[in-house]
């Protein structure tokens, strides 16, 4: 049987960086059951949907070269890379991707670092196995996104070379959280020492302009709240009423 191409359940894509083609999918672990994530910890996750239409297909051209080209013409081996798009302090702690596959490890995913300088790193990878329309999540995983400043996060799905049947990508689901920053090694108040149970989180107030504390240096940490200073702790800490 003719090899084919896999196929985007959506249709187009648009341009995203090249990488260096890792090596073949099935070198990485088959996703053996599907997780769920609601069964880890009490924390809320939001789900970032990537679709296959936001992925630019590629082909191998030698071991340190990938060629983009259109999806129609992609053969066994491509990849398809998208940007992952999450603001700082976001941590990734589950990938899914949505598949209908004919064979296990007929197709998998990797995400990427790459910073200024050209420096990649793998920081999650695996293959899923044979099965119709599902998504498989792999983790938990905790990749924290420290910044964006000189680095971007790319996804990249790969279908394995040599397969005689189509084989369908819809999308990608990224469930990540936030979480809020270190503390600094020096206190910023003078009531607030860095053994005090709401250190970290004070010192992020700070740090993001939504508090100064009083001019005698104490931040007022048993102190009463007004509604009044509530509404200035919200509206900065959340950019509230931009008008359109």
């Amino acid at each position: 049987m003719t090899t084919l191409s896999l196929v985007l359940w959506a249709g187009a894509a648009v341009a995203e960086t090249p990488l260096a083609v890792p090596s073949a999918r099935s070198a990485a672990p088959i996703r053996a059951g599907r997780v769920d994530p609601r069964a880890f910890g009490t924390d809320d996750h939001s789900v970032t949907v990537i679709s296959a239409t936001k992925f630019l297909g590629a082909i191998q051209v030698s071991p340190n070269l990938s060629v983009f080209c259109d999806p129609g013409i992609c053969t066994n081996g491509s990849h398809w890379y998208a940007n992952v798009d999450l603001p700082a302090g976001t941590v990734i702690d589950y990938i899914g991707v949505n598949t209908k596959t004919t064979v296990d490890a007929a197709m998998g995913f990797t995400l990427h670092f790459r910073d200024h300088l050209g420096g990649t790193a793998q920081l999650a990878t695996a293959s899923f196995p044979a099965h119709d329309f599902a998504t498989d999540l792999y983790g938990p995983l905790g990749i924290l996104i420290p910044s964006n400043v000189d680095r971007v996060f790319v996804l990249d799905v790969e279908l394995a070379p040599g397969l005689a049947d189509y084989q369908f990508f819809g999308f990608v689901e990224i469930w990540s959280r936030r979480v809020v920053s270190d503390p600094p090694v020096t206190p910023t108040f003078g009531d607030v020492p860095t053994s005090h149970p709401f250190y970290q989180f004070v010192e992020a107030l700070y740090a993001a302009g939504v508090t100064a504390g009083y001019a005698n240096g104490n931040f007022g940490v048993t102190d009463p709240i007004t509604r009044g200073q509530m509404a200035v702790f919200l509206s900065k800490a959340l950019g509230l009423h931009w008008p359109n």
